[in-house]
């Protein structure tokens, strides 16, 4: 491995999540966000190069917060981003990655203390490094 993709992801994602859906993305959450939002969590991210290509499995953690009193809506968000990631990949060439292959892989749903319910994806992702070094 010899680039990261984990700012690139970041950078191309916000944009990609917020003119796709409709909702609120946030890279950090301002005390001041209303809910229903998405933001961004952890990234995992394993070498998986060949001999001739620089290759990176990146998993993403999409976290989904509704303060809907039932899982509809929180479900709903979920459904809406795993159809969106198997239809429209991701860009990632502004940064000379390429994406080989995308997936959402784990959705999880948590009822908050407060009001309304929390979810997870987790985004499953092949990435090329394209920058010739």
């Amino acid at each position: 491995m010899k680039r990261l993709p984990n700012n690139a992801l970041h950078k191309a994602l916000v944009p990609f999540l917020r003119e796709r859906t409709g909702y609120r993305v946030y890279d950090y959450v301002p005390e001041e966000a209303q809910l229903p939002f998405i933001t961004l969590g952890a990234v995992n991210v394993q070498d998986k190069s060949t001999k001739t290509e620089d290759m990176t499995k990146a998993s993403v953690h999409i976290h989904i917060y509704s303060n809907y009193k039932g899982r509809f809506e929180i479900n709903n968000l979920a459904e809406n981003l795993i159809n969106l990631f198997a239809v429209e990949q991701v860009d990632l060439s502004a940064e000379e990655f390429f994406v080989c292959s995308q997936a959402i892989d784990l959705y999880e749903t948590y009822p908050e203390d407060e009001i309304g319910y929390s979810g997870v994806l987790t985004l499953d992702m092949l990435i090329q490094n394209k920058k010739e070094e």
